[in-house]
């Protein structure tokens, strides 16, 4: 049987990958709308694009048998 952190982990890597694309798809709408994109936001968007790529999978390794053992697996 498969370890519930693993899957945990890479549900997390998932969501992670997804909202990585999503922030940068933001990033790059904000830079088109303003002729001289602000630093700020921009390298907000970006800080936040890889902490997310690497704390979901992170949290997921840890929550997957939390929630497997509440499902009684």
């Amino acid at each position: 049987m498969t370890d519930p952190a693993l899957i945990g982990a890479l549900v997390g890597l998932v969501i992670g990958v997804g909202d990585f694309f999503l922030l940068g798809y933001m990033r790059d709408m904000m830079a088109r709308r303003r002729s001289s994109e602000p630093v700020g936001p921009s390298l907000a968007l970006q800080v936040a694009r890889f902490s997310q790529l690497i704390l979901f999978p992170v949290v997921g390794w840890f929550v997957g048998p939390v929630i497997a053992s509440n499902m009684g697996g």
